[in-house]
Protein backbone atom coordinates (compact mmCIF):
# COMPACT_ATOMS: atom_id res chain seq x y z
CA UNK A 1 0.00 0.00 0.00
CA UNK A 2 1.12 3.63 -0.62
CA UNK A 3 2.31 5.78 1.90
CA UNK A 4 -0.46 7.89 3.80
CA UNK A 5 -0.16 11.41 3.68
CA UNK A 6 -1.96 14.35 5.65
CA UNK A 7 -4.19 15.66 3.75
CA UNK A 8 -4.02 19.53 4.09
CA UNK A 9 -6.88 21.00 1.33
CA UNK A 10 -6.90 24.73 0.13
CA UNK A 11 -10.33 26.88 -0.25
CA UNK A 12 -10.71 30.68 -0.17
CA UNK A 13 -14.27 31.42 0.05
CA UNK A 14 -17.91 29.29 0.50
CA UNK A 15 -20.82 31.14 -1.44
CA UNK A 16 -24.25 30.75 -1.46
CA UNK A 17 -25.00 31.25 -5.21
CA UNK A 18 -23.42 32.45 -8.19
CA UNK A 19 -24.07 35.89 -7.83
CA UNK A 20 -21.46 35.89 -5.69
CA UNK A 21 -18.98 34.41 -7.25
CA UNK A 22 -15.71 35.88 -9.73
CA UNK A 23 -14.06 35.55 -12.71
CA UNK A 24 -11.18 32.92 -10.66
CA UNK A 25 -12.32 29.49 -9.63
CA UNK A 26 -11.53 30.49 -6.04
CA UNK A 27 -14.87 29.66 -5.08
CA UNK A 28 -16.63 26.79 -3.82
CA UNK A 29 -20.69 26.53 -3.31
CA UNK A 30 -22.21 25.96 0.18
CA UNK A 31 -24.37 22.49 -0.56
CA UNK A 32 -21.20 20.97 -1.93
CA UNK A 33 -18.91 22.10 0.81
CA UNK A 34 -21.94 21.01 3.19
CA UNK A 35 -21.45 17.70 1.25
CA UNK A 36 -18.09 17.41 2.23
CA UNK A 37 -18.27 18.42 5.91
CA UNK A 38 -20.82 15.51 5.89
CA UNK A 39 -19.15 13.10 4.76
CA UNK A 40 -16.00 13.44 6.74
CA UNK A 41 -18.16 13.66 9.73
CA UNK A 42 -19.73 10.52 8.82
CA UNK A 43 -16.37 8.95 8.17
CA UNK A 44 -14.56 9.94 11.71
CA UNK A 45 -12.26 12.12 10.33
CA UNK A 46 -10.81 14.73 12.37
CA UNK A 47 -9.92 18.24 11.08
CA UNK A 48 -6.60 19.59 12.97
CA UNK A 49 -4.86 23.04 13.15
CA UNK A 50 -0.98 23.42 12.31
CA UNK A 51 -1.17 24.67 16.52
CA UNK A 52 -2.18 20.76 17.04
CA UNK A 53 0.39 18.96 14.64
CA UNK A 54 3.07 21.58 16.33
CA UNK A 55 1.68 19.81 19.68
CA UNK A 56 1.30 16.30 18.72
CA UNK A 57 4.67 14.42 17.83
CA UNK A 58 2.96 11.10 17.56
CA UNK A 59 2.18 11.43 13.65
CA UNK A 60 -0.91 9.57 13.87
CA UNK A 61 -2.71 11.08 10.85
CA UNK A 62 -5.24 8.31 9.70
CA UNK A 63 -8.74 9.68 9.37
CA UNK A 64 -7.21 13.27 10.07
CA UNK A 65 -7.27 16.54 7.78
CA UNK A 66 -6.41 19.77 7.80
CA UNK A 67 -8.86 22.33 5.96
CA UNK A 68 -7.12 25.41 4.83
CA UNK A 69 -9.10 29.11 4.04
CA UNK A 70 -7.01 32.09 1.62
CA UNK A 71 -7.11 35.65 2.30
CA UNK A 72 -10.00 35.76 5.20
CA UNK A 73 -13.07 36.84 3.20
CA UNK A 74 -16.07 38.41 5.25
CA UNK A 75 -18.00 34.19 4.08
CA UNK A 76 -15.36 32.59 5.91
CA UNK A 77 -17.30 33.93 8.50
CA UNK A 78 -21.01 34.52 7.69
CA UNK A 79 -21.22 31.16 6.11
CA UNK A 80 -18.29 28.90 6.74
CA UNK A 81 -18.25 29.02 10.51
CA UNK A 82 -21.66 28.19 11.05
CA UNK A 83 -20.62 24.85 8.74
CA UNK A 84 -17.57 24.42 11.17
CA UNK A 85 -19.75 24.82 13.99
CA UNK A 86 -22.66 22.51 13.07
CA UNK A 87 -20.02 19.59 12.06
CA UNK A 88 -17.60 20.14 15.35
CA UNK A 89 -15.00 20.79 12.76
CA UNK A 90 -11.85 23.78 12.65
CA UNK A 91 -9.85 25.25 9.88
CA UNK A 92 -7.04 26.96 9.28
CA UNK A 93 -7.53 30.52 7.63
CA UNK A 94 -4.73 32.42 5.93
CA UNK A 95 -4.80 36.29 6.68
CA UNK A 96 -4.25 39.92 4.54
CA UNK A 97 -4.18 41.73 7.59
CA UNK A 98 -4.06 44.94 6.07
CA UNK A 99 -6.82 45.09 3.27
CA UNK A 100 -10.65 45.74 4.07
CA UNK A 101 -11.27 44.26 0.66
CA UNK A 102 -9.51 42.17 -2.30
CA UNK A 103 -8.32 45.00 -4.07
CA UNK A 104 -5.02 42.55 -5.47
CA UNK A 105 -8.10 40.48 -7.01
CA UNK A 106 -9.49 43.55 -8.04
CA UNK A 107 -6.89 44.89 -10.19
CA UNK A 108 -7.85 41.46 -12.13
CA UNK A 109 -10.93 42.02 -12.79
CA UNK A 110 -12.60 40.59 -10.09
CA UNK A 111 -15.77 41.68 -7.80
CA UNK A 112 -15.06 43.82 -4.47
CA UNK A 113 -15.11 41.08 -1.81
CA UNK A 114 -15.24 42.10 1.97
CA UNK A 115 -12.47 40.69 4.36
CA UNK A 116 -13.20 39.97 7.39
CA UNK A 117 -12.99 42.36 10.80
CA UNK A 118 -11.61 41.96 14.15
CA UNK A 119 -14.40 41.36 16.09
CA UNK A 120 -15.09 38.47 13.73
CA UNK A 121 -11.83 36.78 13.92
CA UNK A 122 -11.20 37.26 17.07
CA UNK A 123 -14.62 35.06 17.67
CA UNK A 124 -13.36 32.41 15.20
CA UNK A 125 -9.99 32.21 17.16
CA UNK A 126 -11.40 31.49 20.44
CA UNK A 127 -13.98 29.05 18.98
CA UNK A 128 -10.69 27.17 18.13
CA UNK A 129 -9.80 28.34 14.11
CA UNK A 130 -6.24 29.01 13.81
CA UNK A 131 -4.98 32.09 11.63
CA UNK A 132 -2.25 32.41 10.17
CA UNK A 133 -0.21 34.72 8.03
CA UNK A 134 -0.84 35.81 4.21
CA UNK A 135 0.73 38.72 4.32
CA UNK A 136 -0.34 42.80 5.27
CA UNK A 137 -1.32 43.54 1.56
CA UNK A 138 -1.31 40.59 -0.45
CA UNK A 139 1.94 41.15 -2.64
CA UNK A 140 3.86 38.34 -4.72
CA UNK A 141 6.72 38.26 -2.29
CA UNK A 142 9.29 37.31 -4.92
CA UNK A 143 8.45 40.05 -6.96
CA UNK A 144 9.08 42.94 -4.44
CA UNK A 145 12.31 43.04 -2.55
CA UNK A 146 13.45 41.02 0.16
CA UNK A 147 13.33 43.82 2.71
CA UNK A 148 9.74 44.71 1.39
CA UNK A 149 8.68 40.96 1.24
CA UNK A 150 10.29 40.75 4.97
CA UNK A 151 7.86 43.77 6.60
CA UNK A 152 5.19 42.14 4.77
CA UNK A 153 5.90 38.86 6.45
CA UNK A 154 6.66 40.35 9.79
CA UNK A 155 3.99 42.94 10.32
CA UNK A 156 1.17 40.29 9.35
CA UNK A 157 2.26 38.29 12.11
CA UNK A 158 2.25 41.22 14.76
CA UNK A 159 -0.98 42.06 13.21
CA UNK A 160 -2.60 38.44 13.71
CA UNK A 161 -1.08 38.03 17.14
CA UNK A 162 -2.44 41.50 18.42
CA UNK A 163 -6.17 40.88 17.42
CA UNK A 164 -6.20 37.11 18.60
CA UNK A 165 -3.46 37.25 21.34
CA UNK A 166 -1.90 33.88 19.92
CA UNK A 167 1.29 33.05 18.37
CA UNK A 168 0.73 32.78 14.73
CA UNK A 169 2.79 29.90 13.57
CA UNK A 170 1.22 29.25 10.33
CA UNK A 171 2.44 31.45 7.06
CA UNK A 172 0.62 30.66 3.39
CA UNK A 173 2.59 32.28 0.45
CA UNK A 174 0.13 34.80 -1.70
CA UNK A 175 0.01 33.37 -5.54
CA UNK A 176 1.93 30.06 -3.48
CA UNK A 177 4.85 32.16 -4.58
CA UNK A 178 7.75 31.42 -3.16
CA UNK A 179 11.83 31.48 -3.06
CA UNK A 180 14.81 30.31 -0.96
CA UNK A 181 15.15 34.11 0.58
CA UNK A 182 11.48 34.36 0.96
CA UNK A 183 11.21 31.14 2.94
CA UNK A 184 14.05 32.00 4.98
CA UNK A 185 12.29 35.30 5.22
CA UNK A 186 8.91 33.34 7.13
CA UNK A 187 11.15 31.45 9.29
CA UNK A 188 13.41 34.21 10.32
CA UNK A 189 10.17 36.01 11.11
CA UNK A 190 9.24 33.24 13.84
CA UNK A 191 6.39 31.28 11.89
CA UNK A 192 6.88 27.47 12.06
CA UNK A 193 5.62 26.20 9.08
CA UNK A 194 5.73 27.81 5.42
CA UNK A 195 2.53 26.36 3.65
CA UNK A 196 2.41 26.79 -0.17
CA UNK A 197 0.09 25.92 -2.69
CA UNK A 198 0.69 23.09 -5.24
CA UNK A 199 4.37 22.87 -4.77
CA UNK A 200 6.26 20.95 -2.46
CA UNK A 201 7.55 17.85 -1.44
CA UNK A 202 4.53 15.45 -1.34
CA UNK A 203 5.49 14.04 2.31
CA UNK A 204 5.45 18.10 4.50
CA UNK A 205 7.46 16.71 6.56
CA UNK A 206 10.68 16.78 4.08
CA UNK A 207 10.07 20.58 4.17
CA UNK A 208 8.36 22.54 6.69
CA UNK A 209 8.45 25.52 4.88
CA UNK A 210 7.19 24.37 1.56
CA UNK A 211 4.14 22.29 2.74
CA UNK A 212 2.22 21.04 0.09
CA UNK A 213 -1.55 21.82 -0.28
CA UNK A 214 -4.51 20.44 -2.30
CA UNK A 215 -6.75 22.88 -3.84
CA UNK A 216 -10.37 22.17 -3.78
CA UNK A 217 -12.21 23.23 -7.13
CA UNK A 218 -15.74 24.45 -7.79
CA UNK A 219 -16.76 21.72 -9.85
CA UNK A 220 -15.18 19.03 -8.07
CA UNK A 221 -18.07 16.31 -7.03
CA UNK A 222 -18.14 14.35 -3.83
CA UNK A 223 -15.81 11.43 -5.78
CA UNK A 224 -13.17 13.99 -6.17
CA UNK A 225 -13.08 15.58 -3.36
CA UNK A 226 -12.68 11.75 -1.36
CA UNK A 227 -10.12 11.24 -3.12
CA UNK A 228 -8.63 14.34 -2.14
CA UNK A 229 -9.23 13.76 1.28
CA UNK A 230 -8.07 10.04 1.03
CA UNK A 231 -4.50 10.41 2.16
CA UNK A 232 -3.35 8.91 -0.83
CA UNK A 233 -3.74 11.67 -3.53
CA UNK A 234 -0.35 12.27 -4.67
CA UNK A 235 0.10 8.65 -4.96
CA UNK A 236 -0.63 7.58 -8.24
CA UNK A 237 -0.38 3.70 -7.69
CA UNK A 238 -3.36 3.77 -5.19
CA UNK A 239 -5.50 6.35 -7.74
CA UNK A 240 -4.87 3.37 -10.64
CA UNK A 241 -5.79 0.94 -7.89
CA UNK A 242 -9.02 1.91 -7.02
CA UNK A 243 -9.76 3.21 -10.66
CA UNK A 244 -9.08 -0.44 -11.72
Amino acid sequence: MSQYQLPVLLYHRIVNSKKEVGRHKIYVFKDKFEAQLKFLKENGYETLTFHDLLKDNSKDWNKKIILTFDDGYEDNYTILFPLLKKYGFKAVIFLVTQKKDNSWGIQEGEPVFRMMNEKQIREMSEYGIEFGGHTQNHPDLTKISIEEAKKEIEGCKKDIEAITGKPAVSFAYPFGALNEKVKSAVKDAGYNLGIATTSGPNPFSDDKFQIRRIEVRPKNGLARFKYKASGYYFQKSYIQQIFK
